[in-house]
């Protein structure tokens, strides 16, 4: 039987960091950040903590490496709030699936337009005849 503590903890600790981010993080590199999702291992001790990239890659840049640099303070802020043996190591990544399925959306808009002028292409040619 499976165990649903991983995705507890997880929901947990996306709330929290997310609360963080809102009200007690005073770095400019780190403000309006959105936490997508979080996952953790099955035994508690990692918690990935996926979030967006910012409008361009410098100041991405900038917020991954205040993040790398602040993970300390986000896991003894965890260890505080969660009641856990261990507070999970805290490690940010990009959360790339909203670039993704932009791209995907406007991959699918070209594939669509290209139909229609396909479809209109061919009705003014049975027209002609």
């Amino acid at each position: 039987m499976a165990s649903h503590r991983p995705e507890r903890v997880s929901e947990r600790i996306h709330q929290e960091i997310s609360v963080m981010f809102a009200r007690q993080v005073g770095d400019p590199r780190l403000e309006n950040i959105n936490v997508t999702r979080v996952e953790v291992s099955g035994d508690l001790r990692i918690a990935k903590i996926f979030v967006t990239p910012r409008a361009d890659a410098d100041a991405t840049r900038e917020m991954m490496g205040a993040l790398a640099r602040a993970a300390g303070y986000f896991r003894r802020r965890l260890a505080e709030t969660l009641e856990l043996r261990f507070a999970p190591e805290v490690r940010f990544q990009l959360d790339q699936s909203i670039e993704k399925g932009e791209h995907f959306l406007q991959v699918l808009g070209q594939v669509e337009a290209e139909e229609r002028a396909a479809a209109n292409g061919k009705r003014k040619s049975t027209r002609k005849k």
